[in-house]
């Protein structure tokens, strides 16, 4: 998506880092299949996530180590598309093993709960890296908490990395042909 037409190249470079996950509300509420879970997941990641892939077998074996419960007569609800879109997030930075264990706190209280929570902090970050004024404080002194932020900072934090790395690569790249 080219954000260049509408604002100046600073700050398409900044949205083009971005990641921006649905509000709970925006997730599909009918059940959808394989292919269009794939796809949905496609257009929220891409490009934002450069890790970002979510292919049929990942799901396959998210539902066999049981991160997301079985689909439902085939079709995945609005509860598996929240959980795959934290784990798509989650797992730029963190192990299969970390990832069961933020979600398991992120969800304790329902995945409604976990996933606008997430979402939340998620976009609260982005917006901290955009105005480069992240702030690595932590309000609470519980460890699941502490666990919760620094894990969701640092996923949000690699993939911020990554996709200023990658347009650091294409300038260079077009500074030299150019």
């Amino acid at each position: 998506m080219n954000m260049e037409a509408h604002t100046g190249p600073e700050e398409a470079a900044a949205q083009e880092t971005g990641l921006k996950l649905p509000k709970w509300e925006m997730l599909p509420d009918i059940g959808l299949y394989m292919d269009q879970v794939i796809t949905l997941m496609e257009r929220t990641f891409s490009p934002a996530l450069p890790k970002g892939e979510i292919t049929k077998s990942m799901v396959n074996n998210y539902v066999k180590v049981e991160l997301i419960p079985r689909p439902v007569g085939k079709k995945y609800d609005r509860e598996h598309l929240a959980l795959l879109m934290m784990i798509g997030v989650l797992k730029q930075a963190l192990s299969m093993e970390s990832v069961a264990q933020m979600l398991a706190l992120l969800c304790a209280q329902g995945v409604q709960s976990g996933y606008t929570r997430f979402a939340r902090e998620v976009d609260q970050l982005e917006r901290a890296l955009e105005q480069g004024r992240l702030d690595l404080s932590i309000g609470s002194d519980s460890p699941q908490e502490k666990a919760l932020h620094t894990g969701v900072t640092a996923a949000v934090c690699t993939i911020s990395a990554n996709r200023l790395l990658a347009r650091a690569r294409r300038d260079a790249k077009a500074a030299r042909q150019g």
